[in-house]
């Protein structure tokens, strides 16, 4: 036995029916009724807002033999075959899943078809073809540019409407060239009255607060609150109380929520951890019934505010509310939410440890070991801060250290090279650090010179503009090379590995050439490029990362 589920059932069938898009429904009509149709219309917006209906109300309103005011008039041959599904194989309207369909080769036999008349199109009897592909944003880049020229110019008989919910992935192309509608989501009276519609139409008796209950658990979705109020039909037939719909919903909160945070706000310790005890002792979730005193508390805090909670609570409940919280601080209503809303139960959600501590620390205050142990921590850290006296000296010391430095200093030169980047550093060159072109240049026995200087200054420019213009120029730099020589008349790249060399006089010296192009935009003409094997070379690696990440190293390594 098959049966139609209410959401298609009760799918509208004119603009005025789709619920709460006004902005989207008369520009449509609008045009539609003025006889401008645009050739593309990208849908953008939440699931369940009605994009995929406009589009079909779209294709049936344009093919109607008889509109008024840009509504379909649903009487007509046309707009009953749309009724009755029978569009599909007559072509007026063609459906296709962005998500399923998402190739180059699906783009080509859309292409392909849409220069087909539709079937039953004459001169005295137009009908239009309407594509409509569902999450376009799934198509691949390909798929993409394919459909770039058809979408830009389709034939006079076709309508593009691409309908997607993340309409950030849609490349800025394609969006161009059609007219955008951003659907929102759906208001909650909107789809109440659409709710209380269908209940009508259907002889489903529910209260109105059970219809804002499903709509605000929908989240502004259309097709999610039919489902639900169908699920709650399912469960308790078609007179629905709204105790009922609570229960169906999930919205039955375990009174002992409730007593936990009556029992936190006025202080009593022993009876929420009593209540604590007894939900662990019935095997029940604790991190289901910790949301529920979070989402209690949070409640009780909005009425302290005078805020009334949006959320489905009966008239009952909120005057215990605001009988609870009257004589309450704002501040410890604030400490408990805090304190019960951090409590991390996913290490061990059968342990009451943390719901346990989360009440004791808004009962008896914060806990003595984040204000009291942590000076007690620090205090022997501090004690040696009078051993910085020493350091007072040092200023003196370093007064001789000029003298004689130069002597203790010469010997470790030849010893070893560890001590000399500490000696080295704070009196000679500050921008020699390890890794740099200048260390490179002394490994390999060379003296830095001015020129040399300048021209490792501009190596990012010309790695740059080498690897515009060759990108193996650009693989190849960033291997392991340098610059290990400059003057007036020539510049020499050390390359660390002999291959790397070989690659740059590959093709009859085809990198070779782009990196003196390279060295001659940059640098101007007259510097002759040299590419040597040099195995001692420190490699001069490009900065990568972007201006924020080459700022972030030049800091640190200052």
């Amino acid at each position: 036995m098959s049966r139609e589920v209410l959401y298609r059932k009760w799918r509208p069938r004119t603009f005025a029916e789709l619920a709460g898009q006004e902005a989207v429904t008369r520009t449509l009509t609008n045009a539609i009724g003025a006889g401008k149709v645009s050739h593309a219309y990208l849908l953008s917006g939440p699931r369940g807002t009605g994009k995929t209906t406009t589009g079909r109300l779209l294709a049936k309103a344009v093919n109607c033999a008889n509109p008024k005011d840009g509504e379909p008039c649903n009487k007509c041959e046309r707009c009953i075959a749309f009724l009755e599904n029978r569009v599909a194989h007559l072509d007026w309207l063609v459906e296709l899943d962005g998500a399923s369909n998402r190739g180059i080769d699906d783009i080509r036999d859309l292409r392909s078809k849409a220069f087909t008349p539709p079937i039953g199109d004459t001169t005295d009897y137009p009908l239009y073809k309407v594509y409509l592909v569902d999450e376009v944003h799934m198509l691949t880049e390909p798929a993409f540019n394919a459909l770039l020229k058809t979408l830009e110019e389709p034939p006079a008989h076709v309508i593009f409407v691409l309908a997607t919910t993340e309409a950030h992935k849609v490349p800025a192309t394609v969006a161009s060239r059609c007219q955008r509608f951003d659907f929102r989501r759906i208001p909650l009276a909107a789809a109440v009255e659409r709710l209380a519609h269908i209940c009508k139409e259907e002889g489903i008796s529910c209260a109105q607060d059970g219809l804002e209950a499903i709509a605000r658990i929908a989240t502004g979705s259309m097709r999610d609150s039919i489902n639900l109020l169908e699920q709650l039909v399912d469960s308790y037939g078609k007179t629905l109380t709204l105790e009922q719909v609570r229960e169906g919903l999930g919205l039955v909160v375990d009174p002992r929520s409730v007593e936990l945070a009556a029992h936190v706000l006025r202080g009593e310790l022993a009876e929420g951890l009593s209540v604590i005890a007894s939900v662990r002792d019935d095997g029940l979730d604790l991190r289901q019934f910790q949301r529920q005193v979070v989402t209690y508390t949070r409640a009780l805090l909005l009425t302290k505010a005078g805020a009334p909670p949006s959320d489905s609570w009966s008239a009952e409940q909120l005057a215990e509310m605001r009988a609870l919280v009257e004589n309450v601080p704002a501040e410890r209503i604030v400490r408990s939410l805090h304190a019960l809303g951090e409590a991390d139960l996913r290490a061990d959600p059968l342990s009451p440890l943390p719901l346990e501590l989360a009440i004791a620390t808004t009962v008896l205050g914060p806990a003595p070991t984040s204000a009291a142990v942590a000076p007690a921590a620090r205090a022997p850290v501090a004690q040696p801060a009078p051993v910085p006296p020493p350091p007072a000296p040092r200023p003196a010391a370093k007064a001789p250290a000029p003298r004689e430095q130069p002597a203790a200093k010469e010997e470790p030169k030849a010893a070893g090279p560890k001590d000399e980047p500490k000696a080295a550093a704070p009196k000679e060159e500050p921008p020699p650090n390890p890794g740099t072109p200048a260390r490179a240049a002394s490994e390999n026995g060379r003296e830095a010179s001015p020129e040399l200087d300048a021209v490792r200054e501009r190596w990012q420019e010309i790695y740059q503009r080498a690897r515009e213009l060759h990108f193996r120029v650009g693989a190849l730099l960033n291997s392991g090379c340098a610059i290990i020589q400059a003057s007036d008349g020539e510049i020499v790249f050390g390359f660390r590995h002999e291959w790397l060399l070989q690659k740059m006089h590959e093709n009859g010296g085809e990198s070779q050439r782009a990196l003196q192009q390279a060295v001659d935009e940059v640098l101007g003409p007259g510097h002759k490029v040299r590419c040597v094997h040099e195995p001692d070379v420190d490699t001069q690696r490009p900065p990568r990362g972007g201006h924020l990440v080459r700022a972030v190293e030049a800091l640190s390594e200052n």
